[in-house]
């Protein structure tokens, strides 16, 4: 048996970019199949490559009917393929009334409406055609979650739109981190905006002790600290000045 190597190309142009892909492989001349593999077998490992990822995935047709629903996404959801395939439900894990997900606004090609659904969205950094949103979710699968979306469309032969793909990310501890980080560091600053510190050189009078400030008024040592920092004064005697002003009081001693 001989074997070449072929670059295949799928079906794309300008409009269809983002699904080109080139795949250099050992291809058996007589099947047509890399080698060692029958169409059959290949289908079969595709099938289970896609149910057995760790990342949640699920497809529709152009109809918006599920045709996929990975074992990943059964997880994270809490509901079973069997109870969502060919129906146009994949919308009930997320929301609690029918609204289109990325991949329905891909079939339909509404990809300037996201912004009427998700608070967080954009193109994907990987595929042009592919859609990004994120955002927190009251109750997926049984408890609240931060989840992340992307989907990207699935072409025929003749670069005809078919399907979409959807992949979904649980990232709710991390964003929990993350907001609890935001949260301290607006803490942080909200306490750094309010410390009042005195700094640099203070002119203050050798005699009556009061401070000018930077209007040129002389003020009471007391009043200026004050108006430049949180400190307060309370006022009393020291024994050296209580004998001053009160040169005949005996000033009463601790028990």
């Amino acid at each position: 048996m001989t074997f070449r190597d072929e670059t295949e190309k799928r079906p794309g142009g300008t409009g269809q970019e983002a699904a080109e892909e080139h795949t250099l492989r050992q291809v058996d001349p007589a099947s047509g199949h890399p080698a060692g593999h029958t169409l059959e077998s290949l289908l079969e490992i595709s099938e289970s490559m896609i149910r057995h990822c760790a990342v949640a995935v699920f497809a529709i047709d152009r109809n918006h009917r599920v045709i996929y629903w990975n074992i990943a996404c059964e997880e994270l959801t809490g509901i079973r393929a069997d109870d969502v395939l060919g129906t146009s439900g994949h919308w009930r894990p997320f929301y609690l009334r029918e609204r289109p997900c990325l991949s329905d606004l891909i079939i339909d090609g509404r990809q300037e409406t996201m912004q009427e659904h998700y608070r967080v969205f954009g193109s994907s950094i990987l595929l042009p055609h592919g859609l990004h949103a994120e955002g927190w979710f009251a109750e997926v699968g049984g408890r609240p979650r931060y989840l992340i979306f992307d989907a990207s469309p699935v072409y025929d032969r003749a670069g005809e739109v078919v399907a979409a793909i959807e992949t979904l990310q649980d990232i709710t501890e991390l964003k929990r981190v993350e907001e609890e980080r935001e949260r301290l560091n607006t803490e942080l600053q909200d306490a750094m905006s309010k410390i009042k510190t005195l700094r640099g050189l203070i002119p203050i009078c050798a005699g009556c002790k009061r401070i000018r400030d930077d209007k040129g008024y002389w003020n009471q040592l007391e009043q200026y600290v004050e108006e430049h920092s949180d400190a307060s004064f309370s006022h009393g005697l020291c024994p050296e000045c209580f004998r001053r002003f009160f040169p005949d009081a005996k000033k009463p001693e601790k028990d």
